[in-house]
């Protein structure tokens, strides 16, 4: 047996075997010619064993220590889904860390092919908004020990002030309060200077930057110019630099469809041809359909299925050229955007539960004053009620501690304006051909334990 991961995310299986064993629910095995992968979703093992080590395991009704604790084998009393289940509704609670989402502005300068939603109106956080912020902040003080912050719009930084002023404040409450801060966030990337990006990376302590860039120069410009027809390539490519320059994490996220797919491999190689390579991410990204697509645009996105080979393809090359490593999964948080402490803050103190809902005012939950005091609606109580085994999608699919059944909106409601109507993570369709590749590249450089 092959061993390339160890359990790393359930170190309490570091005990006593039980009597008698079974092989865990929370295996997910498949062929590949080089044998049996099996992939313990929960503690994230990952080992490749010969079609007879598979077959005998599977039958085996007791364990070494070793095997016990990667997590394939369970107590033949336990129910593995079950517990995991309860674990599930459990994370709903915890407001252990808080992930706050600031929506600073709704406007938004750019005319992008594929985006719809007509004019964003011209609105910003307000400062009323802010200071009910600080309020909430300061009476959940002691109850938290993490602060992820996540800056979104519209286009986030054409509410700049509004991300200093509250960068300022959340940065100071957090370091006197020994709170561990993390901060992102989502924008074109256009309105940034060198000024701008020292600020934010250094005083605001944004980390991570997410940007999207649809392929080279004249194929970007015809996607994503500004309202006035202008290119943005030029600025966004010098921008990233700047920011890479001050420390921060870009990530390259590269929205593709049936226009600009032959493109993206040149755009991959200008990366990987400058200063930027090994210092970036890259997001690939399907360009999906909203309420309000045209027919004639709607003809030119990938389908999910058609899509899979399209990204596979691109990720090879990728990572042939050193700038994407072939990704196992993460665990999603138990609870996933369920959580108490995942909150959405739009421009007016309106709380969503889900981003992709912002500024349809019928999936307000209510808002950052009164948070603690307002009648839910019904629609929002049955949402927080959700479980992966409510939906047909989910059950019996060994995927869910890690993506914690994916996006309950899409698995209960299909009428929002914004974002994807699929369940399933981005993810799922290449699951199992990215582990493929990750193994076969450790045996080629002879990285593996044996067993």
């Amino acid at each position: 047996m092959k061993i390339f991961r160890n359990n790393i995310w359930e170190n309490h299986l570091q005990s006593v075997v039980p009597n008698e064993v079974k092989w865990s629910y929370w295996n997910d095995c498949f062929s590949i010619p080089e044998g049996e992968v099996c992939f313990n979703v929960m503690t994230g093992s990952l080992v490749l064993m010969s079609n007879s080590e598979y077959e005998n395991l599977l039958k085996a009704k007791e364990c070494t220590n070793k095997l016990w604790e990667f997590g394939l084998y369970a107590d033949v009393k336990k129910d593995e889904y079950r517990e995991w289940l309860n674990t599930y509704r459990e994370g709903k609670n915890d407001e252990s860390f808080l992930d706050l989402t600031f929506l600073t502005s709704r406007q938004c300068q750019f005319k992008c092919t594929y985006c719809f939603e007509g004019l964003k109106p011209k609105k910003d956080l307000t400062d009323e908004t802010i200071l009910h912020v600080k309020s909430f902040l300061e009476k959940r003080k002691g109850s938290f020990q993490k602060l992820q912050v996540y800056w979104f719009g519209g286009e986030p930084l054409l509410g700049y002030n509004k991300i200093i002023t509250l960068s300022d404040y959340i940065t100071h409450f957090c370091d006197n309060n020994a709170i561990e801060y993390d901060s992102s966030i989502t924008t074109n990337g256009y309105a940034l200077t060198r000024e701008r990006c020292e600020e934010l990376v250094k005083s605001c302590r944004i980390s991570r930057y997410v940007i999207t860039v649809d392929g080279t120069e004249e194929v970007h410009n015809q996607r994503r110019p500004l309202l006035s027809g202008k290119g943005t390539f030029k600025t966004i490519w010098q921008n990233i630099h700047w920011l890479v320059d001050f420390g921060a994490h870009v990530v390259f996220r590269i929205t593709i469809d049936k226009e600009n797919a032959d493109n993206i491999p040149l755009l991959l190689d200008k990366i990987a041809q400058s200063s930027l390579a090994g210092k970036v991410s890259i997001a690939l990204a399907r360009t999906f359909e909203i309420l309000n697509t045209p027919e004639d645009l709607g003809s030119k996105i990938f389908s999910e299925r058609e899509f899979a080979p399209v990204e596979m393809k691109l990720i090879d090359y990728a990572h042939s050229l050193g700038l994407m490593n072939y990704r196992l999964p993460h665990k999603a948080p138990l609870g996933g955007c369920l959580r108490k402490g995942d909150i959405t803050i739009g421009t007016d103190g309106e709380i969503y539960k889900c981003l992709d809902t912002i500024g349809e005012m019928k999936w307000v939950t209510g808002s950052i004053e009164k948070i603690d005091s307002e009648p839910q609606p019904q629609w929002y109580k049955d949402y927080l009620n959700w479980t992966p085994d409510d939906s047909n999608q989910c059950r019996g699919c060994k995927l869910q501690p890690l993506c914690s059944g994916g996006c309950p909106h899409n698995a209960m409601f299909s009428d929002k304006m914004h974002g994807s109507v699929l369940q399933c993570p981005d993810w799922k369709p290449n699951y199992r051909h990215q582990i493929e590749r990750y193994i076969k590249e450790k045996i080629g450089k002879n990285e593996f334990e044996l067993l």
